[in-house]
């Protein structure tokens, strides 16, 4: 089956590549323990990708598929992968304890605030960040994943830079020996992993 097409995000597919991404992120442990309770997941979750894609939108680079989203992927480039306060709140981040609830987004941004200080220590200035890759279950295994990463990951080495996602359902599935530099975190929230990637090592099974 041919791949679809990877297009930037318009704005008005916006809702639907947020359903795509709470789809693909249903069983998601940092999804899970935002919201504990599997309905509350479902109804709300798409509410917290919505900003991340704005944000993108807004800073960096959004692609995802042609027609109805599937999939998609966040990239900010290396003078926009910080998030600010001024940046969030332009992307209606400051948004969040409103339209998920003040408890769900307090573990949210915990995680957050746990896993950030890794991001800055971990890579150089000058890298691409992936803020959020996901498929939609129903899409899983066809190769729309690594089509979401690949065009910047060749811009990334065109220019010498690395690129930079954190990832948790990579541990539980078991593959970590097939990225590089794969750097694991503990804390109160679980295990994730800080994993600069090449274009030569873009594997993963679930994409």
């Amino acid at each position: 089956m041919a791949l679809p097409e990877i297009v930037p995000l318009r704005e008005r597919d916006l809702p639907a590549a947020a359903a795509a991404l709470s789809r693909a992120f249903r069983d998601d442990p940092l999804q899970m323990y935002v919201f504990p309770d599997p309905v509350e997941r479902a109804a709300r979750s798409p509410a917290l990708f919505a900003p991340l894609l704005r944000y993108g939108l807004l800073f960096g680079e959004v692609l995802t598929t042609a027609g109805d989203p599937v999939g998609a992927a966040v990239w900010l480039g290396p003078v926009a992968w910080e998030v600010t306060p001024e940046r969030a709140k332009a992307a209606g981040l400051d948004k969040l304890p409103t339209v998920l609830g003040a408890a769900a987004a307090e573990r949210f941004l915990s995680v957050l605030a746990a896993i950030d200080p890794y991001h800055h220590r971990d890579v150089p200035p000058a890298h691409w960040y992936v803020m959020v890759v996901g498929v939609a279950p129903e899409a899983q295994g066809t190769g729309i994943g690594q089509a979401l990463l690949r065009p910047m990951i060749d811009r990334a080495d065109a220019a010498g830079q690395p690129c930079y996602l954190e990832a948790y359902e990579i541990l539980r599935r078991g593959i970590s020996n097939r990225w590089i530099s794969l750097q694991i975190h503990a804390g109160d929230q679980g295990a994730f992993a800080g994993v600069p990637i090449e274009a030569s090592r873009l594997l993963s099974p679930w994409f």
